[in-house]
């Protein structure tokens, strides 16, 4: 497989073992495809103000940036894109859905999720969690067979994530991801 596989850190400072910023700098020196800045349990003040600290980093490293969850901030602060769970994108009237128009991403969970969220006018999505990960314990993964059709029947492309890791990418691209999300790797390879 020579195409390149595009490999996202997602986001969650909680994991970071020195200060976030800090983290994110070692993150930006590895060359991601892009950052998602995933901080939801962040009050919309307080992403805003971290949120303008990555994307003021993310664009001077030449990295992406994309916001999760605060549609309102991504209107303000204009990163590359929104990463939004199904239910804010479903919660959002379709002129404000048009506004990340080409740059609108759905965190999804099933195949079903994944159509709507292309009806909704998503542009990729993410599909989780494929293998087990310590972020949902006890909670079984969809596996590579329900990513496989998860692709094969998606019009968006679809990114796979959790528990993801560098080793696994030849069978993801296999199953017909476009690419991975990783949050823990980034943390670890870069502590």
């Amino acid at each position: 497989m020579s195409k390149v596989f595009p490999a996202f850190c997602i986001t969650n400072r909680r994991l970071c073992r020195i200060p976030f910023l800090d983290q994110l700098d070692r993150i930006l020196a590895k060359r991601p495809a892009g950052v998602i800045l995933r901080e939801k349990d962040l009050s919309l003040e307080a992403y805003l103000v971290l949120g303008g600290e990555v994307l003021a980093r993310c664009r001077a490293a030449g990295v992406p940036c994309w916001f999760h969850s605060f549609p309102e901030a991504a209107c303000r602060l204009q990163p590359d894109g929104l990463q939004l769970p199904m239910a804010v994108l479903r919660s959002l009237a379709p002129e404000e859905r048009w506004k990340f128009q080409g740059k609108l991403g759905a965190s999804c969970h099933s195949l079903a999720e994944v159509q709507e969220a292309a009806r909704l006018g998503a542009s990729c999505c993410t599909f989780s969690h494929i293998y087990p990960t310590q972020c949902k314990p006890g909670l079984p993964p969809r596996g590579l067979e329900q990513l496989r059709e998860v692709c094969a029947h998606s019009t968006l492309p679809v990114y796979a994530l959790g528990g993801v890791t560098p080793e696994r990418f030849p069978e993801l691209q296999a199953a017909g991801a476009a690419g991975a999300v990783m949050m823990g790797w980034w943390i670890r390879e870069t502590a």
